[in-house]
């Protein structure tokens, strides 16, 4: 009586849905979450793996680009002299003293009441000036600059020295290259191209014959087209002007090569040019609380940067009232009680650095040297004397770089590896490891073990051919491990040329693993496939699942019906049978 209740009934379903589950459902679900684990488990190795490949790839990489190649200079005094190299540098000493060091061309005007009247600007205008300087190999550069006084510049129609030196010094500072041609009306005969040179690129600019609007237009999309330089036409009624800018004032322009007449008949030809702004800093300071004075001074340091002539052009006077028409006269400055007599600072012979280089006497433009020593950057930082030790520059291997990446290596193999050996443990509640019976895994440990103690084939024996020559050795637990690291040091600082070869070699430690681990990765690679047939089990899985319970849950609603069926049966009889015994049957 008490199974054929409801709750009787439910226990009995219950009882056969989970006995159902047990037997159908749970080794599916057993198989599907230990796919699941498996596809978690390589998309961690696929990430390791690549971890792994990525300092594989840098410690493969041979020659001056190898980590191992890195230098490193000592310096015996660095307060004098200091230096950095570079993986080109070659091993070995240097004596090197320093008698001179560098400096950057100054030229100064005459010290000038602030508040004083200019004597030589008495109206507004425009003035116009050339500063002309050393290239740096013999040639040179040339800034046209023009400065605009203005009205408002002047007070009862005067302007004070100081507010002259100011509008030069912005003039100047502000100043980029820049060509106008011609005021021009009409059309060209000429059909032709010149060569705009812009900081050592040529591009030709190429023109045909028509108005001269037309032709401005074309020029100016070419040169338009082109970095660090822009140029436009200037329209002024029907007559025309074309205006090129270098709009970066460290490069200059040369306009040359005309094969037609174009150039000359806009007057555009330019040699050279580049912006005051690029050569020279101009500033305005009082030597006394009354007295202005205006100062240039080489971007550049060194005799072939420097300033080599200063000149108002035509009938201009800015230059001039200040002093600084200096023409291509190098007169010296002297700092007087009264009026100052304008000029450099320096003489050309003190501009240059001079030093000592193993007892030859040399000199440059500079203080920072790059072209001394092969690889090696020298830095003068202050004048010797002769009771000064000379500075000796060692340039000898730099483990440093070397051993960071060899650690990191180190640790990015065992990551893998322990990853891995984790997998392959059954564990003592007897739960079988993951990737035991798994072929890549087993394949990829073999791999690991055998980077940890086999030798470089293609080495002798007689230099490094295996990580234990350079202190790491290897544990089939834990994998590698640096055992002696002044065994490291002593490798990388002496024999790194080896210690490359063990890691780039064809068949060196980085180089091979790199290879072998290429396959394992990538969109077909053989963790991507494997990962791609576990989504396909477990999709296959998921749907016996659903399959499964669909068929458990059908036959309880059946056995539910049957149970139902006989509960009403039984309710009927014993309805019967309480009527019989109220009747005396």
């Amino acid at each position: 009586y008490d199974l054929l209740t409801t709750s009787g009934i439910n226990g009995l379903i219950n009882d056969f849905k989970v006995s159902e589950t047990s037997k159908r459902i749970q080794p599916l679900s057993t198989r599907k979450t230990r796919y699941q684990n498996l596809d978690t488990t390589y998309s961690t190795l696929s990430s390791k793996l690549d971890t792994l490949k990525s300092i594989s790839g840098e410690l493969k990489v041979s020659g001056t680009s190898s980590v191992f190649a890195s230098k490193k200079v000592d310096s015996s005094n660095s307060t004098f002299v200091a230096a950095a190299a570079s993986n080109t540098a070659v091993s070995g000493s240097q004596a090197v003293r320093v008698n001179q060091l560098a400096k950057n061309d100054i030229v100064m005007s005459q010290d000038l009441t602030s508040t004083a009247n200019s004597s030589v600007i008495t109206s507004a205008g425009t003035h116009n000036f050339v500063i002309t300087a050393g290239d740096g190999s013999g040639g040179t550069f040339t800034s046209t600059v023009s400065v605009t006084f203005a009205a408002s510049d002047f007070t009862a129609g005067a302007i004070s020295n100081q507010k002259v030196m100011e509008k030069l010094s912005s003039a100047i500072n502000s100043d980029k290259a820049t060509v106008l041609s011609n005021s021009v009306t009409g059309s060209t005969l000429s059909s032709g191209s010149f060569t705009l040179n812009l900081n050592g690129t040529s591009t030709q600019i190429n023109y045909s014959a028509g108005t001269y609007s037309a032709v401005m237009d074309s020029i100016v999309t070419q040169i338009n087209s082109l970095s660090g330089i822009t140029s436009e036409k200037i329209v002024n009624g029907s007559n025309y002007q074309l205006k090129i800018t270098v709009t970066d004032a460290s490069k200059y322009l040369t306009i040359s090569g005309d094969t037609g007449t174009l150039v000359s008949e806009l007057n555009i030809a330019a040699t050279k040019e580049k912006g005051a702004s690029g050569l020279v800093s101009a500033s305005v300071f009082s030597p006394v609380s009354t007295t202005s004075q205006l100062s240039l001074t080489t971007k550049q340091s060194g005799y072939d940067y420097r300033i080599l002539s200063l000149s108002d052009s035509g009938l201009s006077t800015g230059l001039n009232s200040v002093g600084l028409n200096l023409g291509g006269t190098r007169q010296v400055f002297v700092q007087n009680a009264g009026l100052d007599t304008p000029g450099y600072v320096y003489t050309t012979t003190q501009l240059n650095s001079k030093f000592e280089f193993n007892g030859v006497n040399i000199e440059r433009n500079s203080n920072v040297i790059t072209d001394l020593i092969t690889g090696v950057t020298v830095s003068l930082k202050a004048l010797m004397q002769s009771t000064d030790s000379t500075v000796n520059l060692s340039v000898t291997n730099d483990g440093t770089a070397g051993k960071t990446k060899i650690q990191d290596f180190i640790t990015k193999l065992n990551d893998v590896f322990t990853f891995k050996k984790d997998r392959y443990k059954t564990t003592t509640q007897g739960s079988r490891g993951l990737l035991i019976g798994d072929s890549s895994a087993s394949t990829l440990l073999n791999i690991f073990s055998s980077t940890g103690y086999s030798s470089v084939s293609g080495i002798s024996t007689a230099e490094i051919n295996t990580l234990s020559k350079i202190g790491i050795t290897f544990n089939p637990t834990t994998g590698l491990s640096i055992s002696d690291s002044t065994q490291l040091d002593n490798a990388l600082r002496d024999k790194a040329s080896q210690v490359d070869a063990l890691f780039s070699s064809t068949n060196g430690i980085a180089a091979a693993l790199y290879d072998r681990i290429t396959p394992y990765l990538g969109s077909s690679g053989y963790l991507t496939k494997a990962k791609t047939n576990f989504t396909t089990t477990i999709s296959a899985l998921n749907d016996s699942i659903t399959s499964a319970q669909n068929g458990i849950d059908k036959r309880a609603e059946s056995l539910r019906a049957q149970y139902q069926k006989l509960q009403l049966q039984l309710s009927q009889l014993l309805s019967n049978q309480s009527y019989f015994s109220s009747t005396g049957y």
